[in-house]
């Protein structure tokens, strides 16, 4: 309590996934209402933030990148369906339901490169019974393996073999498998005793070596064998080093490529699309740089990789729509139903120390807009086909925002972008908030790539702080996003897929290796009906940050970075679409042509067939109608996981501050990878770290050994 005797007042700086969380789960406690007074500060005109998207031209979703809930997100998918629940939408409202919401999908697409050529590599995953309520059937280790072998016998069952020799081998493949589930039924959790460890290194390797004579001229088994080489890898891995005794931490100060061959993994799956595919989602190249080979901490490797193979129904659930209004905006609505405070355009630029150095005694803000009726809070939303969403960086060009603000006219005429570090903006006004008076308690919410310019005072109070900034890098990413006048099959894919799924991957060309197909998103746009796009493509990648960036006073960096993604893009799209798809090059559609690079007359837009300087809005100028952004924010860097990082991560609860906790994807959390799941589990932390709950017992994946003291 504060000292008057009220609810005690606690402040989360940052409205990205993570403060969000915090919030619901402090406001899902029985009489919440009489214990806290909470107030969300979040820079600019939107929530969300590394998942915060936006509605621009023709209501096109425009995201930071790719999001999606993979099926092993244990925490996010239950929590998401009680916002849902709670929204309580009625029957016919866009997405009314979670179900409506979250799309499952199965199908995956990875890339090889064999024969000096790019080769597709489809992979549809098999479904399980499993729900999104189902996680407490996941939540002790020993299960999540069962899991794993359940998915892994499904896969194999699918497999065809071509001859006698290659079926006898599967067929022993099958029986191996079996043995090992059957192992892990009703035991103990395995370790480096367990029975299981010899039947893998004796079975396994010898059958290894007979099925690799067999692979070099059938794509078919050279593929089966290395998913059953990779999966028995990670579970060898994980016996022999003890993981379910000694967690995943203790093998953290390994490089995850070094781990897999400790473990016997061959060649050719260390370096295979599958086993690259869990450092592309999670980006883990040093500095962004895709030239150079990536490196991640073994155990964050090995926990995020079977999860995702030990998943709630299906291997992907997509959002219907974009992030922002399919995540975001419901935790929103629901939060300020039950009665969360948010501070829009409050940006926090330092906090400082109380006197004792033990607590943190204020919090800088600029105010970068002051509402005309401070008595009605701020509306952020605005409807798109009846869906509530957020509005573009420009959001002041529409009056529903200008007229709420007393700086409106002056941000439409500046045309700003307010989330930006380096903006040219010149804020009105400045707050400080004090411990005591305006909070009782402090959530950092921030992502780590901001700490350094905010947290000064903090890192050189305690040097847990200045390791863990050194410790854990954040890189630069970048995202395009294009519309397309033909469809999926009219562009040349020719891989049948099932109803409801599309073309998700995570190991194309560099530096935008992750892509994804995203026509289910269209409908949820405002095009004309004569120039509705028939196909949406997303690439997303990592961007090269080994240059210092400048000082925020040199406000020209954002567009100079803009136009470095800009070019990239193009560049992208002139090397890499043929192998894609074939049907979308200038040979294909106005021969002869470059049979590899993409034709730009194929990008949906809506601007006049002559631009302003007279020249035709053909070809490559189409370009620039499209969508793309460099994210080379402090708040909006990709967290890491090199080898090491682990151990700086702080926890929630000891972060060496006695009136603040912590969230974010950056603190301790057990998964440690950057994700929209680390940033949930985060969230629950930080609450347990306020209030005591929920219970770490519920937050599936958080060690049981890692409490508060």
């Amino acid at each position: 309590m504060n000292d008057t005797g009220g609810p005690k007042k606690v402040a989360i700086l940052g409205g990205g996934v993570a403060g969000l969380v915090t919030a619901f789960e402090l406001t899902s406690q029985p009489g919440w209402q009489d214990r806290f007074d909470i107030t969300v500060h979040q820079l600019g005109w939107r929530l969300g933030g590394k998942c915060a998207s936006s509605r621009g031209a023709n209501g096109r979703i425009e995201e930071h990148g790719i999001h999606g809930f993979l099926g092993s997100y244990y925490n996010a998918l239950p929590l998401m369906a009680q916002v849902y629940a709670e929204l309580a939408r009625q029957p016919g409202e866009p997405l009314a339901t979670f179900d409506e919401a979250f799309l499952p999908e199965n199908f995956v697409l990875m890339w090889e490169f064999r024969n000096r050529a790019l080769q597709r590599w489809p992979q549809t995953f098999p479904t399980n019974n499993r729900g999104p309520g189902d996680v407490n059937a996941l939540m002790a280790t020993e299960n999540q393996l069962a899991a794993v072998c359940e998915f892994l016998d499904d896969l194999i069952q699918g497999h065809q073999p071509k001859d006698p020799a290659e079926g006898a081998l599967v067929a022993r493949a099958k029986g191996l498998i079996a043995q090992v589930a059957a192992a892990l039924v009703g035991g103990a959790p395995p370790g480096p005793a367990h029975p299981l460890l010899a039947i893998l290194q004796a079975e396994w390797t010898g059958l290894a070596d007979l099925i690799l004579k067999l692979v070099e001229n059938n794509d078919d088994l050279r593929r089966t064998f290395i998913v059953v080489d990779y999966i028995l890898t990670l579970m060898r891995g994980f016996i022999a080093d003890d993981i379910a005794t000694r967690g995943y931490d203790s093998i953290d100060d390994q490089n995850w490529s070094d781990w897999l061959t400790r473990h016997g993994a061959k060649p050719q799956t260390i370096c295979s699309p599958l086993a690259m595919t869990t450092i592309n989602l999670s980006y883990q190249y040093p500095d962004g740089d895709t030239t150079v080979s990536p490196v991640m901490a073994a155990g964050c490797y090995l926990n995020w990789t079977l999860r995702s193979f030990a998943y709630l129904g299906s291997t992907v659930w997509q959002f219907a729509a974009g992030t922002g209004e399919t995540v975001i905006a419901p935790l929103y609505l629901v939060l300020k139903a039950r009665g969360v405070k948010f501070e829009f355009f409050h940006k926090v630029t330092a906090l400082r120390l109380a006197a004792d150095g033990r607590s943190v005694g204020s919090v800088e803000i600029d105010v970068q807009a002051n509402l005309k009726d401070p008595s009605k809070p701020y509306q952020p939303l605005f409807p798109v086909k009846n869906l509530p969403c957020w509005p573009p960086q420009r959001f002041c060009d529409d009056a529903l925002f200008r007229d709420q603000l007393v700086e409106g006219p002056a941000l439409q005429a500046a045309g700003v972008d307010l989330e930006s570090y380096w903006t040219t903006w010149k804020v009105p006004g400045r707050l400080t908030l004090t411990a005591g008076r305006d909070y009782d308690h402090l959530v950092f919410a921030i992502s780590i790539g901001a700490i350094p310019f905010l947290c000064e005072d903090l890192i050189a109070a305690r040097p847990a702080w200045a390791k863990m900034v050194a410790a854990i890098p954040a890189v630069m990413t970048q995202a395009m996003q294009i519309w397309l006048s033909k469809d999926l099959f009219e562009l040349g894919w020719d891989i049948p897929l099932a109803p409801g799924d599309t073309v998700i991957s995570a190991s194309y060309l560099c530096p935008g290796n992750g892509q994804a197909e995203f026509r289910h998103l269209i409908p949820f746009e405002d095009w004309p009906a004569d120039k509705t796009p028939k196909s949406l493509w997303y690439f997303c990648g990592t961007m090269s940050g080994r240059h210092k960036p400048p000082p925020f006073t040199d406000t020209g960096f954002p567009e100079m970075e803009d136009m470095r993604v800009r070019f990239q893009s193009l560049q992208y799209l002139q090397a890499g679409m043929g192998p894609l798809l074939p049907n979308a090059t200038t040979n294909a559609n106005n021969p002869p042509g470059d049979p590899v690079g993409f034709d730009f007359n194929l990008l949906v837009d809506t601007l006049p067939p002559i631009q302003p300087d007279g020249t035709p809005n053909v070809g490559i100028a189409r370009f620039d109608s499209q969508f793309w952004r460099a994210n080379i924010d402090p708040t909006e860097r990709y967290v890491t996981s090199p080898p090491g990082s682990t151990a700086f991560r702080l926890k929630a609860w000891d972060c060496g501050f006695d009136n603040m906790s912590i969230a974010g994807d950056w603190i301790y959390t057990g998964l440690n990878v950057g994700s929209l799941e680390g940033a949930v589990m985060s969230g629950k932390l930080a609450s347990h770290a306020v209030s005591g709950a929920p219970e770490l017992s519920t937050i599936i994946g958080y060690p049981a050994t890692t409490g508060p003291d």
